[in-house]
């Protein structure tokens, strides 16, 4: 069983990327074969990735959704911490993005090949990036 992975629609020529621990990829479409100038891309998230150490989040859509004029939109988010009534850190609240999230970067391209060297920086620094103090 294992032999047929590699082939499988799932896996096959799925995007290589360089992305260190620490990051949970949650969604990735983004496959080699695919052309964005023949409108091939749609969903309303390609790629989403959230490191929750760092409190980060990528997103990316295509859109409009299988129009060859369409583009790639990249979006980084930020979550600040929860803070009690002193300023200091909550640990004790669970992770999640909410209306308090700030968008850090975003990008727009039509480029795919722009698009996949745009992710692997953001995620590069968003790996070290620390934000805010204790």
């Amino acid at each position: 069983m294992q032999d047929f992975y590699p082939l499988s629609p799932a896996y096959r020529n799925l995007q290589p990327l360089r992305i260190p621990s620490g990051w949970r990829i949650a969604w990735n479409g983004l496959h080699t074969d695919l052309r964005a100038d023949k409108g091939e891309f749609g969903g309303s998230t390609l790629f989403h990735a959230v490191n929750e150490g760092m409190r980060f989040s990528l997103d990316v859509a295509f859109a409009p959704e299988f129009d060859p004029a369409g583009r790639f939109h990249l979006v980084v988010l930020y979550q600040p911490w929860p803070r009690t009534e002193r300023g200091r850190r909550r640990r004790d609240v669970p992770f999640r993005f909410d209306a308090a999230a700030q968008e850090v970067h975003s990008f727009v391209t039509a480029s795919y090949a722009d698009l996949v060297a745009e992710i692997e920086t953001w995620i590069a620094r968003c790996t070290v990036w620390v934000r805010e103090g204790s």
